[in-house]
């Protein structure tokens, strides 16, 4: 598994990678908090559940992304940890995702994302691998 950042004028582009559709889900996520945040390490101490479903798995990833930026907005909550379960078909995601409440002498210093774009959002599976690019708007 592994995030790379692409470059980009003005937003963050990432590109994922990751064995599983589930593995894949949840190492985007990792990329969005490890934008917002500079720091994930601790205990996870609070989680929340997730279940969603979609039209495509790019709908999906949107979908899924968005939610946990405002949850983690929204409940002032770090993620760092995600046990999902991504099905194909109908697209559909359900786990849960764990951190921590957002200290500021640990966690400040992360890029704010204003959402998250569907421009070029693409998932797609090459060599036993999945792979995607997602583009944070900051």
């Amino acid at each position: 598994m592994s995030i790379e950042e692409l470059e980009h004028t003005a937003d963050l582009r990432f590109r994922v990678r990751a064995p599983t559709l589930s593995a894949l889900f949840a190492e985007a996520a990792r990329a969005l908090m490890q934008t917002l945040y500079a720091d994930l390490q601790g205990p996870v101490t609070e989680s929340r559940s997730i279940e969603l479903e979609s039209e495509d798995r790019e709908s999906l990833l949107y979908d899924f992304l968005s939610e946990v930026l405002f949850l983690s907005e929204a409940e002032n909550l770090v993620f760092s940890a995600a046990e999902l379960t991504v099905t194909p078909s109908p697209p559909s995601v359900t786990g849960r995702l764990g951190g921590r409440p957002f200290d500021p002498a640990v966690h400040a210093g992360g890029t704010e994302v204003k959402g998250i774009s569907y421009s070029d959002l693409a998932i797609r599976e090459a060599g036993g691998e999945f792979c995607l690019e997602v583009l944070f708007d900051v």
